[in-house]
Order: C-alpha cells, then sequence, then structure tokens
C-alpha cells in the first residue's frame, strides 16, 4: 500500500467513523466532536492512544487516587526509580529523578540521592523536600495510601532524603522507591482535601504536563514538559488519550484506521488484520492472569455457591482451558505456571511440591465430578447438581464490551453445563462491574489479575492479602475475592522481613500451598500482552528483542517510559 493510499484510506475511515460518534451509535470518540484536536503540523507530532476505560472520563488527574486518569501515573507524575518487571532481575532499578539509593540491611532505612537543578513542569525547583513532603503525606493519609507505606522521611540536604520504615521491608522498600508517585510541596501543602483533589493544573516531574493540553470526556491531551530532567526528551510533542467504545471491532477499526498510533488488543484473524499494513508493528510480553474470580468468603458476607471451596476446585478441574483459548481467544493466550504468578523470572520461587505446574490445557472432569460429590452434592432432574435444596447456578459478572471474557464465559458455561453446573454471563457496564467488585455485590467475576514489584510477594499480597479486603458492603481493592488466611498472610510479613532466600522459598510454597487449595481466584489461561504500533511517525517502540519497559498502553509508570524514548522519524 503505497503512502498515498494508506492516507486516502485513513481519510475515508475516519470520515466513516467520525460519522458514527457524531450520531452517537459507534465507536472511536476523537477530536472533532469536541475532543480536542488531532494531529497537525502546529501540534507537532502527538500520539494517540487509548484510554484505560470504556466510561467518558471525568477529569482527575491526582496521581494517588484509584480513579487517575490513564497517563497521569508515568506520562504526568514519575517515581525517583522505574523498575522494568519484565526483566530477568526486576531488583535493578533504574534512575530517573532518584540518582542513587541504599537500603540499610535490616531493610527499614532508605537514603536517597536525587538528581541536582532539576524543576518541576511549572519550573520550581525539584529538591529533597518534595520527595520528604511526598512520603510524610501518604503515611499521614491513608485513603492516598495505596502502596500501604508506614514510616517517615527527612531532609538531609537539598538532594538527600532518608526514609525510615517502621518496619523491616525488604520487598516493599524496592515498590516505595519504584512506586510513589513525587509531588510539589509547594502545591500540595496549599490543598485542603488531597484525596478528593482532582488536580487540575497538575505539576508534575514527568516527561509531559498538562499546560499546553486540553480535556474532554473522550479525549484529553498532555504536551512537552519543557522543564524535563531527561535532557532532550521526550522528542514528540505530546501524547493524546482517546476514548473507544464498541468493542473489539471498534479498535481494530482504529487501529487500521490510523486514528490511533498505539493500543493493546487482540482481533479475531490478528495476522490476516495486520497483513495489509506494514507500518504496525507489534510486540507480546507476559500479562494478567486470567482468572475466575470469586466472592469466597462467607465470613466477609460472601453468599451463594463459590463460597463453597468444593465448588470453586471442581470449577478448576473441569475447565478445558485448551478450548477456551481456540474458540474464545483466538489461540492469543497461553499456560500459567500455576499458583505462582507466570512471570518467568518469579519461577525460582515455585515450589516443586504444588500441583499442577504448569495448569493442564486439557479439563479433568472425572476429578471436578468427584470433589462435587465428595462434598455431598447429588444431581436434580435438570442434570445440574445440588445441595440443601441450592442448585449450582452462578452469575459471571463481566463488563458488556470485552468480548474476548464474555467469549470465555460462553465456552466455560457450556464445558460445565455437562458436569452438572449452571454457569451464564451477567453483563453490565464498566462503571457497574467496578463498583460490584469494590463491593462484594457478585458471585463470581472474570479478571485478570496483574503482577508488579521485583518478586511475587506483591501479587500474593494484591490479591491474597486481609489487609487489602474488606466486608462485603465496603470498598475493598484489589482483593475483591474478600480471601482472608492466617498461614497466607503471616508468610507474607516474612517475605517482606528478610533478607534471606532460602526463608523467603520456604514462605512461598506456603502460599502457593495454601492458595492452591482454597482457589478464591480461579486460574485460566495467561492473558496475552499483545500491543500494536503505528510506526509510520516514529521510531523507538519496545520490540520483543527489547523490552526496555512493559509496551501495554495500561502500564504505568511503564507507558512514560515508552513515550519519552520515541524518535520523532525525520
Amino acid at each position: 500500500m503505497s503512502p498515498k493510499e494508506k492516507d486516502m484510506m485513513r481519510s475515508r475511515t475516519w470520515k466513516r467513523v467520525l460519522a458514527a460518534v457524531c450520531a452517537g451509535v459507534a465507536a472511536v470518540s476523537m477530536a472533532a466532536c469536541g475532543g480536542g484536536t488531532n494531529n497537525t503540523a502546529k501540534d507537532g507530532v502527538i500520539i494517540n492512544s487509548v484510554m484505560n476505560s470504556t466510561s467518558q472520563a471525568s477529569l482527575n488527574y491526582n496521581p494517588f487516587s484509584s480513579t487517575a486518569l490513564t497517563g497521569v501515573v508515568g506520562a504526568l507524575y514519575e517515581p525517583l526509580f522505574y523498575m522494568n518487571n519484565l526483566k530477568d532481575d526486576p531488583t535493578k532499578l533504574e534512575p530517573l529523578m532518584g540518582k542513587s539509593y541504599t537500603i540499610s540491611d535490616d531493610a527499614k532505612t532508605i537514603d536517597v540521592t536525587i538528581r541536582d537543578g532539576e524543576k518541576w513542569s511549572d519550573g520550581k525547583p525539584y529538591t529533597a523536600e518534595d520527595v520528604a513532603y511526598t512520603f510524610n503525606l501518604l503515611n499521614t493519609n491513608k485513603a492516598l495510601n495505596t502502596s500501604g507505606f508506614a514510616g517517615s522521611a527527612k531532609v538531609l540536604s537539598d538532594t538527600e532524603v532518608r526514609i525510615t520504615l517502621d518496619k523491616p521491608e525488604s520487598v516493599n522498600a524496592l515498590s516505595y522507591l519504584s512506586g510513589t508517585m513525587i509531588v510539589p510541596k509547594h502545591v500540595w501543602e496549599k490543598i485542603d482535601d488531597p484525596v478528593t483533589y482532582t488536580n487540575k493544573d497538575a505539576v508534575g516531574s514527568g516527561p509531559f504536563t498538562v499546560k499546553g493540553g486540553n480535556f474532554s470526556p473522550t479525549a484529553y491531551t498532555f504536551k512537552k514538559n519543557p522543564y524535563y530532567w531527561d535532557e532532550g526528551k521526550p522528542e514528540i510533542d505530546g501524547v493524546r488519550y482517546v476514548l473507544i467504545t464498541g468493542g473489539t471491532q471498534a479498535s481494530q477499526n482504529a487501529l487500521t484506521a490510523g486514528d490511533v498510533d498505539w493500543m493493546s488488543a487482540i482481533f479475531p484473524n490478528m495476522d490476516d488484520v495486520l497483513s495489509g499494513y506494514p507500518d504496525i508493528k507489534t510486540v507480546n510480553v507476559p500479562s494478567s492472569q486470567m482468572a475466575f474470580m470469586t466472592c469466597s468468603n462467607k465470613e466477609l458476607g460472601c453468599s451463594g455457591p463459590t463460597t463453597d471451596p468444593a465448588v470453586r476446585k471442581a470449577i478448576y478441574y473441569a475447565l478445558d482451558r485448551n478450548q477456551i483459548n481456540k474458540l474464545a481467544l483466538n489461540g492469543q493466550y497461553s499456560e500459567l505456571a500455576g499458583s505462582l504468578y507466570p512471570y518467568g523470572q518469579f519461577t525460582k520461587y515455585a515450589s516443586d511440591d504444588v500441583p499442577d505446574s504448569p495448569i493442564p490445557g486439557k479439563g479433568r472432569t472425572d476429578e471436578a465430578v468427584k470433589i462435587l460429590e465428595d462434598a455431598g452434592y447429588t444431581k436434580g432432574d435438570d442434570g445440574i447438581y445440588q445441595k440443601d435444596g441450592v442448585k449450582l447456578s452462578i452469575k459471571v459478572a463481566v463488563m458488556s464490551d470485552v468480548s474476548d471474557w464474555i467469549n470465555a464465559i460462553n465456552v466455560a458455561s457450556q464445558q460445565l453445563k455437562k458436569i452438572g453446573i449452571d454457569l451464564h454471563a451477567d453483563q453490565m457496564s464498566s462503571n457497574e462491574w467496578t463498583q460490584a467488585m469494590q463491593q462484594g455485590q457478585f458471585e463470581m467475576s472474570i479478571y485478570g489479575l496483574w503482577v508488579a514489584g521485583a518478586e511475587p510477594w506483591m501479587f500474593y499480597n494484591q490479591f491474597y492479602a486481609t489487609a487489602n479486603t474488606a466486608a462485603v458492603g465496603k470498598s475493598a481493592w484489589p482483593n475483591y475475592a474478600r480471601y482472608s488466611n492466617k498461614t497466607v498472610d503471616d508468610a507474607l510479613n516474612v517475605i517482606n522481613t528478610t533478607t534471606d532466600v532460602a526463608t523467603k522459598k520456604s514462605e512461598y510454597e506456603k502460599i502457593q500451598t495454601q492458595v492452591f487449595e482454597d482457589m478464591p481466584y480461579i486460574p485460566i489461561l495467561r492473558q496475552s500482552g499483545l500491543s500494536e504500533m503505528w510506526s509510520d511517525k516514529v521510531t523507538g517502540w519496545p520490540t520483543n528483542d527489547n523490552v526496555y519497559a512493559n509496551p501495554q498502553t495500561w502500564a504505568n509508570p511503564d507507558l512514560g517510559i515508552v513515550l519519552k524514548n520515541l524518535k520523532v522519524k525525520k
């Protein structure tokens, strides 16, 4: 396809999509419907990416908020150091505004040296005062403190800070350095309520700034930060996030039309779809663990069949993952390493004594039936198991526009019906789904369990620790399953307070054994981390041979690392 033909194709497709959007019936919400400006000579090179949402956006540039818009973390705000979870050794942090750090042998003290003479996006000096202020702000504001930081920070000099933890934290110490967005003291000390603050005129240290950009519920733009510390970067003039609704086909249309430069999506017949677009490059990385997530804990108010571990284990054994992958997911997903998160560098902590590593692709229906019948379930006249008059009929909450997940539920439903479990999708909007998960108003859902941190500790702590859940009716995050187990909690505590690898491995084995037995999250497959990028305007995207940052559009702060490393074609 010649450049002229491609331009004509883009123009035709753009007009078609735009007309549908403005009519309120379609898929891609772009600038001409009020979302800002598209790429123009005046704007320079603006990379169009996608919002991590299928609902219209509300302005929120607060980096500590769970509803912060895509790009706030990474593009507007940065931590002191960057952790690349896809490296063989994620513990080797890369300097950002932090130049160096030292963690004490007892894992209670972190000394940090920052860059000298750098500025915030408003031109004011960035100093150690800002770093100390940020950590102390989190320590005194539980609602902001999603990382669980417990300690204090004090200034040693304009470029030196000492962070003192309340207890030893060998794993979290690295996460605090690489996951805490630093904010300017001269702005935030004047804010009455930092929890509800939407930060309209955000001042950050990232490669982009809100100044010169714009916002609408369907598209918003960040522009290049002229005071960014990394000289010569970014080369691009800005990044623009657009809303795509309408599911997989809408995403495919937006990408192939050239209306979006960067997205992370899977389409049916992917190779055929992209074969006519040589300028669209792809990269695939390990991604989230696709799982059936259950509201599992009766003591915290969960109800229904999925509160019974026997039901959860029966579903686990009955699933034919090969068939789900083939029929629902275009063969794009892959096997899981078992109850340990499937990133390759974490397998050194895996126990050989935990069953199913990796999880077999073929279903084991005989085992599933045995588990149910041993637990006292009997089949009714309709072929569905029941116990104490309650049928094994389970609703699976799912966002209505995530077609992959809906397809997976439908295939699983057919498989489970054959052994006597009635499973069906309960479709809802993304906002309704989020509310249901946070409040525990669901029986089962389908979800991608993500990973962060230098060890599997972060994965288990996020989704299995009692500290990260709450009773039904109260907001929980991210342990939506309401799972709570003392063995797991105790092991997590030991792992985070020791630097001894042998001790850590022993405690990880306890966790893996326990969560395999309880299975509040029923693992299905590893999601494809496939991302697509247009290379007609820029070079420097991550590749399969050089994953210098996670290329998935939702990954933060990685998205900022990717954007600042793009080089404009001359």
